[in-house]
């Protein structure tokens, strides 16, 4: 038991887990806490009251109910003015807007006194107006004498009422009724207020979730069982210092979304998933950048893994081979330090009045030093071109030692050793090719005699009037095995003969459309037994290659027996005859009877079929044969497999009339 949960510990499972847990926990904190600090108000404040949202809104509205009555008063005051057109049709806008804004109001009041006229303006209908709103918390009283200071727009109100006989004195009645901003706005603040608590507590949860996931990751990140080695993952082969960097640049990026949404989402529903979708990138990104972190810490590999450490680090390696002499020989490094401090003396040398002498002798040196430079860049090039020959297949290159410059002997001597290997390597392996098809070409010359006997003994017996059904039945499998074998030693002895190079190629014109049809229809009788059907299609009706015609047609007819043998029962074989600049093209494809379990360049080989069974009467050389003449031909053979449906692309290039 305690070993089932060890494994379970370190299993993919709990570790997703686990990093699921810490990206929920970070982006739920970040939620609550955005939510906490975006209603800061409704937070650190015991009472809508105090809110600056209430504030502003009732400013707002002492504003409009002082600028109604005192400063627009009705339409006909506004038109009689004698103001310009365009004051007129500003001040007649805003009487219509305020007086629609106070039609709507339920829990603000107001009672205006002109204390010359003794005229009343007050939205209260029922009971004394002025007791009401003097009873009220929020009750304010102000005239012409006094300065407000203490609501937004105060300055602007007291503009208003300097030197006009108004009192106002206004109020948001309590309880808050349903009808107005003042309702809405204090249904929201007890909704956040409701929450307060419940945040702080689901915040606190989920930062102690979220630390003890993270612990746990941290403990069992690149284990996969307890004290079991440390495994990295795929993403560790980042230099640490660039991985660094594009994290910070991510969180820059981050940042910079953050201010779009805020500016272009409107709404905190909205911007808490848009932001919480940005969130929970970051926080994958970051937990797999700390965790990367804290497996190469584990591996003690920090460091070492960053680009500065592996820029240092062959720097260094650089150094101690130039000094060890299996780079540069350490006595070319001396020089080039003994040429600066040279330089440096025949300068100071001329500066202290040895002018003549001083320049003379910096002339010549500098000129031996450009001798001597020119000389080894003249050996690097020569190198460089043998590398690229030899690189190229040209074993047979001539580098002469002798003439390369000290500082690149050594390297000249490795090239040399190096293609005098690949020389031999070559040779040994030209031999064992050349021995392997000589063998198989004699052994297939040797087995011709005896197979042919076999072949007409079996003839004989064929004519002869046999008693006993079996024996009939006896002589019907040995003509089948020997006709099976006969082919097989041909289709060898070709294969033997064309990879050797043992063919002659004589290149002519020939129409690839017309050998295909001829092809199609030798093999028509057995495409119809066989229940399939051929679709030619070509894209103009002769399509010239320079080809063999012979090889040509061994290829087309290797590729249609090989559809024959293996293509699955009624169903069709498509033929497609196309051109471009360089190459006519012929493509063969057909559905596998038989599942296709083998890549292509495995079904290319000698004695490979598709049919793992090998139930059927192919040899596994056809394709072989085909591939091989195409390449003596100057083609491209190409085999795709995709699923059951089997494609040979044969690329032969076009016929160029001189």
């Amino acid at each position: 038991m305690d070993t089932k949960s060890k494994s379970i510990r370190h299993s993919l499972g709990a570790k997703l887990a686990a990093s699921t847990i810490v990206c929920l926990c970070f982006v739920s904190a970040l939620v609550i806490g955005f939510f906490l600090v975006y209603k800061n108000e409704a937070v650190n404040t015991e009472s809508y009251f105090e809110t600056n949202q209430f504030k502003q809104e009732y400013a707002r509205y002492i504003h409009n109910t002082v600028e109604l009555q005192v400063k627009l008063k009705s339409e006909a005051d506004i038109r009689a003015s004698g103001r310009s057109g365009d004051a007129i049709e500003y001040d007649l806008q805003r009487l219509y807007q305020i007086q629609n804004r106070l039609s709507k109001t339920v829990n603000f009041a107001y009672y205006i006194y002109n204390t010359q006229t003794r005229e009343v303006f007050t939205n209260l209908t029922a009971g004394d107006p002025l007791r009401t709103i003097s009873q009220q918390p929020t009750n304010l009283h102000f005239n012409r004498w006094g300065s407000i200071q203490s609501i937004p727009w105060g300055d602007d109100v007291t503009k208003m009422l300097a030197g006009t006989p108004y009192e106002i004195s206004v109020a948001v009645l309590e309880p808050l009724k349903e009808g107005d901003a003042f309702y809405d706005q204090y249904q929201e603040y007890s909704w956040v207020k409701s929450l307060t608590d419940r945040a702080f507590i689901a915040l606190a949860g989920s930062l102690v979730l979220m630390l003890a996931a993270f612990i746990y990751l941290a403990f069992v990140s690149g284990r996969r069982e307890k004290d079991g080695e440390i495994v990295l993952a795929p993403i560790d082969s980042i230099y640490t210092d660039l991985f660094t960097l594009l994290v910070v640049a991510a969180g820059a990026a981050s940042f910079l979304v953050e201010g779009i949404i805020l500016d272009a989402v409107s709404g905190l529903p909205q911007i808490l998933i848009a932001s919480s979708i940005l969130w929970g990138i970051d926080a994958i990104i970051g937990l797999t950048y700390i965790l990367s972190l804290v497996r190469q810490a584990k591996k003690r590999q920090v460091i070492k893994n960053s680009l500065i450490y592996k820029l240092l680090h062959g720097l260094h390696q650089w150094m101690v081979l130039a000094f060890t002499g299996r780079i540069f020989k350490a006595w070319t490094l001396l020089l080039l330090l003994a040429y600066g401090i040279v330089n440096a003396g025949l300068i100071i040398m001329a500066n202290d009045g040895a002018e003549e002498l001083a320049g003379l002798l910096l002339v010549v040196l500098n000129l031996v030093v450009i001798y001597l430079v020119a000389r080894a860049l003249q050996s690097l090039s020569q190198i460089m071109a043998a590398v690229k020959e030899i690189a190229a297949g040209n074993l047979d290159y001539p580098l002469d030692a002798t003439r390369i410059s000290a500082a690149f002997s050594g390297m000249a001597g490795d090239i040399l050793n190096i293609q005098e290997g690949l020389r031999k390597a070559v040779a040994e392996a030209i031999k064992g090719e050349r021995m392997k098809t000589d063998l198989i070409t004699n052994v297939s010359h040797d087995l011709k005699t005896p197979l042919t006997s076999i072949v007409n003994y079996v003839d004989l017996l064929k004519q002869e009037d046999l008693d006993s059904e079996k024996a009939t039945e006896y002589v019907a499998v040995l003509d089948e095995k020997s006709s099976r074998l006969k082919q097989l030693i041909d289709d060898l002895f070709e294969a033997s003969k064309v990879t050797s190079g043992n063919i002659t190629v004589a290149r002519e014109k020939v129409d690839l459309h017309a050998l295909v049809m001829q092809a199609c229809g030798e093999f028509e009788e057995k495409l119809n037994q066989a229940e399939l059907s051929t679709v030619v299609n070509a894209v103009e009706p002769a399509t010239l290659i320079a080809a063999d015609g012979k090889c040509m047609w061994r290829v087309v007819e290797n590729l249609l027996s090989n559809a024959l043998k293996y293509s699955m029962p009624r169903s069709r074989v498509y033929i497609d005859i196309t051109q471009d600049e360089q190459y006519g093209s012929l493509v063969i494809k057909n559905i596998s009877a038989h599942p296709l379990d083998i890549t292509p360049d495995q079904l290319i080989e000698r004695f490979v079929r598709g049919e793992t069974s090998r139930s059927t009467e192919g040899s596994g050389l056809g394709l072989s044969i085909a591939r091989s003449l195409t390449a003596i031909q100057g083609g491209r053979f190409k085999i795709e497999i995709d699923g059951d449906l089997f494609k040979v692309t044969v690329d032969i290039p076009l016929w160029k009339d001189e």
